[in-house]
Parts: C-alpha cells; structure tokens; sequence
C-alpha cells in the first residue's frame, strides 16, 4: 500500500512537470493572495520558475527576465480543482450500456468541448473526468488540465479509478443492487479460478510435471483487468449513491467487502448524513446543492441544503458542478458562495474546490494551496472568490498564463467593449 502511494505521488508529481512548456520565469504582483493553507497574504510577489513556486515574500524582486504580472489590485489564489466531473465527454450513449468497466474516458475526451473553455474561463485548473451515473461498471477516468490541444496534452493522471453506481429505473432499486453484487462476485470468482490455475501450474513446473512448458502464459482478461484491480485493492472505485435508501449497500460494498471507494452523493442522500460520518475517504456532492424539501406530515416546504446538512455532522466533501445546464451551478464560485449562504463556513466551502479533492485525487502535495514548492495553478480574480461581481482575469497553469479574459475571443464576441468583468478591472 505504501508503495503504491509513493509511485502514485512519484507519477502524479512526473505527469504535472510534463504539461505545456513553461515560462522560464514568472512573477505575479498580488495584492492579496488566499492560500488556502489558513493565512492569507496582502501585497506580496509570487515567485515561479519552471512550472512552480519558488518563493512567496513581499521582500523578493523578480528576475530580469521574468514575465510580471501585475496583480496589485486582485486577489490570487489556488485554481478550483473538480474531483469528479463527466464535463468533456462525447459519445454519451455508452451510460446506456450496463457493464462496460474496460472502457476509458481517455476515448471520449474532446479537447475541443465547450466545458473544457469554460472551465478555463471559470479558473479550473485541474479536473477528474469519469464516465456518467448511470451505468453500473462504466471504465476508468482520467484526470486532466483544461489546457492542450490533444488528450495527451490534457493528460495528468491516466486510469485514475473505476466508476460504479447504483442508479436504477424506478421500483428496480434492489435489482440494481444484485446485479452491482453479482457482477463484482462473477469477477471474484474468475479470478480465484485464474490463480488456482497458475498455483496448479506452478506446482506441476516445480515437480517436473510440465512438460516443455516454462511460463504459464496466461494473463488476466483485459475486460475485466479494472475490476480484478478494484477487487485487489489497487484501482480506486467512484460509487454513485441516488439516494437514501442505497447508502447500506454502498457502506457494506466500502467496509465489507474492502473496497476503495468514493461515494458521489445523490442530493437526498443528506437524509442519512450520520451513516456518512466514518467513512475513509470525503463524499463528492450532486451539483445540485438545494431543494426544497416537503414535510409528509405538515406538508411543508423547507429549502435544505445537502453540504450544509453534512457539515453539520463534520463529513468531509468536494463540490462539482452542473455541465449539463445554463444554470449558475454550472460556476465553481456560485456553488461555494451557496453552501456560505447556508451558513457553512467559508473556509470549508473553498476547500471542497481546492484542497479537499486535490487530496483525493492523490495531488495535494502538488496543487489545491499556493505554497513554495507547490505547481503554479493559480487563478487571478477581480476581487473576492464569493461575490457575484467578481470576474476571472487571468489563469496561470503550470506556470505558464493560460488564460486572459481581455484575449476571450468568445467574450469579446458576447460582450464587445461591454464586457462587464473588463470595466470593473479598470
């Protein structure tokens, strides 16, 4: 286990240095900066040179030829990163199919996709794809930057994890449930099968009893390899939970059955908030973060708040966001200013966007903070992250200046010399 943790920082710290080539040396002028580690800094100079931060002082003078940005009037701080988003993916028809676990989200990435601009746009620097909720087995994901004009450009961590769920048609709930049983028990047994055949084979090699055969040459199914490595504890599963009444059976598959796994929450799933408490690893919340709930008693409505019902009882999550919608929860700051709004506190808000699933994507020590050492994603805002006048002026990735919203063509097309985010920068 330790090993595997180690290689998985190793690669993740490879991939992360691999990106677009880098500015040789950058320096941004903030007037404040959020680094998410517990102290903010005012009027500082952040310093980075190939890719990362080498110093953060209000001492530090920028080298001669490093590309300044002038910040002194905004707010920096760590570019949002998703845990878990299906935003990006073409060929959507693949939900449709029910156990499809070797397929990869790599296949159906578009580079090209309006939710890879946008993300750029609303100051996403990191992102976790995985195929939708409603297949059973639906493959692996991948983790990506929204920057690079290939996949492989894209590419931070490949084969990240395997997504489950547990959505059904209506009244097939626990026939869902048998069949997620039976399919992972159905691999169990074709793999002890699969190991009792190579012991077989080496017992008959050691006893002279194999004829010219040297090597047992068989290798494990390749469809059904993510599973075998779910089961075996070396692939990490992302499980969809609808709802309340699924949550037992995600619990029992995570403790009995001794899975790795991240539970994507339902929005109703608040109802069994307290189950939820000791779990290993945080929940990712559904986009939609409210709804009014209806007392079937009184009959009365009463709008709830699925994070802030879990804050309650202290359940670690990550936020996502809605791609499917024209909807304000398609914006990573609409969905933390709503949990603030419902009186989470505004430090475990951000965190759901920046620290929280940068720790379950395995790259905390890599981004999620700005701290010396750390990658330079960082976003440059007009002003505080929550507020709704606030626009993303500029996005530093990997240390280089991904983004400029006075260059956003589509922007430009929207607003012409309107832009509302440009006249505030002024």
């Amino acid at each position: 286990m330790l090993l595997r943790t180690l290689l998985g920082s190793a690669l993740a710290c490879a991939a992360l240095s691999s990106a677009a080539p880098a500015q040789d040396a950058l320096a941004i002028r903030a007037g404040k900066v959020l680094t998410m580690t517990g102290k903010d800094l005012e009027n500082v100079v952040i310093l980075v040179e190939n890719g990362r931060i080498t110093a953060i002082s209000d001492e530090v003078k920028p080298a001669w030829n490093a590309k300044v940005i002038d910040a002194t009037d905004k707010v920096v701080m760590p570019a949002w990163v998703l845990a878990h988003t299906s935003g990006g993916l073409s060929g959507g028809d693949v939900e449709n199919m029910l156990n499809v676990p070797y397929l990869t989200v790599k296949d159906a990435l578009d580079p090209a996709s309006l939710f890879v601009e946008e993300a750029l746009r609303n100051g996403v620097g990191t992102f976790h794809v995985m195929p939708g909720n409603r297949t059973m087995l639906g493959g692996t994901g991948m983790v990506a930057r929204p920057y690079g004009k290939t996949v492989e450009d894209m590419t931070v961590l490949s084969r990240t994890a395997l997504k489950l769920s547990l959505a059904s048609a209506p009244g097939q709930r626990t026939t869902q449930i048998r069949r997620l049983q039976r399919a992972l028990q159905d691999v169990r047994e074709y793999l002890e099968d699969f190991e009792r055949r190579k012991k077989e084979f080496e017992e008959e090699k050691a006893a002279g009893a194999a004829g010219d055969k040297k090597e047992f040459g068989e290798e494990p199914d390749a469809q059904k390899k993510p599973v075998i490595e779910l089961l075996q504890g070396k692939l990490r599963g992302y499980l969809y939970v609808p709802g309340p009444a699924e949550v037992p059976e995600a619990l029992r598959l995570a403790n009995t059955a001794k899975l790795d796994l991240v539970l994507v929450l339902g929005w109703q799933c608040w109802r069994a908030a307290r189950a939820l408490t000791n779990l290993k690893n945080p929940v990712v919340l559904d986009p939609d973060l409210e709804a009014y709930d209806v007392d079937p008693e009184t009959d009365t409505e009463t709008l709830v708040c699925a994070a802030a019902e879990l804050a309650k009882q202290g359940v670690p999550f990550a936020l996502s966001i809605d791609t499917g919608t024209d909807g304000p929860q398609r914006f990573p700051w609409w969905q933390a200013a709503t949990l603030v709004r419902h009186g989470v506190d505004r430090n475990i808000a951000l965190a759901a966007l920046t620290t929280v699933p940068a720790k379950l994507l395995g790259l905390a020590d890599q981004v999620g903070t700005v701290e010396v050492g750390k990658v330079a994603n960082l976003q440059i805002l007009t002003g505080d992250p929550l507020k709704a006048t606030t626009w993303v002026d500029q996005v530093v990735l990997e240390g280089q200046l991904a983004y400029e919203r006075s260059k956003d063509r589509r922007l430009q097309h929207l607003f012409g010399k309107n832009d509302p985010g440009q006249a505030q920068a002024k």
